[in-house]
């Protein structure tokens, strides 16, 4: 097992224990990784960003609520007992439980608050090697907050690998002084074998809209920009796929705008694969975003895309290329793209046709590969 050393600054990533010790190097044989990360809102994370790990390394998870379904991950699950900090600190409890009595070469993380945090700590005792896996409001928010950034900063500087879903973000934390070689970029992979262009299917809807109803994702936005567009004369049909705290609100402003025969609330779905077939194209209006997991969804499937230039969304949505991106996202200009797509079959199918080739870059075998780069970041492998 590495030696413990008292700063990970001097800590060597994935180090072998004292001469004389009878361990085999870490290049001779599958990684073994302890996970610390709870996505009990939802399971399918899991799949997404741990299941391809598990295809280059043995994985073991810290979580309340575990994906039995998924094969190559056991688990060690711990009682919240309906209260979260509760769970939290059990899961701190289980992992330095685990990190002890099992034999592991790293620890890897998703979300610095609070599961990198319990990560870092187990890492420090044990002198593992560990890493962060970064979604969005690690960077998004609580590394700009006013009382506390500073130290999530330097939090995120004690890490040995960090993952991130796009380049904007291995720049941010370049300039908060993460050394670059340190620095990941993780797909956050989608099944391509489900999510294709299927020409058979014919279009039911102009627009679709997939998303949490929350202020980050700004519904309200979209159906603003829908009321503008049938002031200029345009019939759009609309559907928008989700749930939240705005639900009440966007139910509201489409009755307020007389949008109710052309907008289709559905609802929280699943599985949105039949929506992005049945559409023409998509539409992200977030304030804020890591890289929306329906965005790539979309493209996949060959839509037009109008999205804003937040986040890691410019890695995949180029203007005029894959996706109409607009820099100043209000009800008119998104208005001005979405009449520029619908009107234009010809813009609207080169988009498509380039956009489904985001699928390559994020299927899970590319998540795969990502992973291995990031043990060998750790010098496990």
């Amino acid at each position: 097992m590495p030696n413990r050393t008292d700063s990970a600054d001097a800590r060597e990533p994935g180090c072998a224990g004292e001469e004389g010790d009878d361990v085999h190097p870490a290049s001779e044989r599958t990684p073994s990784v302890l996970v610390v990360t709870d996505f009990t809102r939802n399971l399918s994370k899991i799949e997404r960003h741990v299941q391809p790990l598990a295809e280059t390394a043995d994985v073991t998870v810290v979580c309340i609520t575990g994906d039995e379904s998924l094969p190559g991950i056991d688990y060690r699950t711990v009682p919240s007992f309906g209260v979260r900090p509760l769970g939290l600190a059990l899961m701190l409890v289980a992992a330095l439980y685990e990190a002890w009595r099992g034999e592991y070469d790293a620890v890897a993380s998703f979300s610095l608050l609070p599961h990198g945090c319990i990560a870092l700590a187990v890492g420090t005792v044990f002198g593992l090697p560990t890493h962060l896996g970064i979604i969005g409001i690690d960077l998004d928010v609580h590394a700009r907050a006013p009382r506390y950034g500073a130290a999530v900063r330097w939090l995120i500087r004690r890490f040995d690998a960090v993952s991130v879903p796009g380049t904007t973000f291995e720049d941010r934390l370049v300039g908060m002084g993460v050394p670059r070689e340190r620095v990941e970029v993780l797909a956050n992979p989608i099944d391509v074998d489900a999510y294709y262009p299927n020409p058979e299917v014919d279009p039911e809807y102009d627009l679709v809209w997939v998303g949490r109803f929350n202020e980050e994702k700004d519904p309200e936005l979209f159906v603003a920009a829908l009321a503008e567009l049938r002031e200029r004369g345009d019939e759009v049909d609309a559907v928008m796929l989700g749930d939240g705290p705005l639900e009440r609100a966007v139910e509201a402003r489409v009755r307020a705008d007389g949008l109710e025969d052309s907008v289709e609330l559905a609802g929280w779905v699943d599985d949105p694969l039949s929506y992005y077939w049945r559409s023409r194209a998509f539409v992200l209006t977030s304030e804020r975003d890591a890289l929306p997991l329906t965005l790539v969804e979309a493209m996949a499937t060959g839509l037009g895309c109008v999205v804003p230039a937040v986040g890691n969304v410019p890695d995949v949505a180029r203007d005029g290329e894959t996706a109409l991106v607009l820099d100043d996202l209000t009800p008119e200009t998104l208005a001005d793209a979405l009449e520029r797509l619908l009107r234009d079959d010809d813009l609207a199918a080169r988009l498509g046709e380039n956009a489904a080739a985001v699928a390559d870059r994020y299927s899970y075998e590319a998540a795969t590969e990502d992973w291995s780069r990031i043990l060998e970041t750790l010098g496990v492998r």
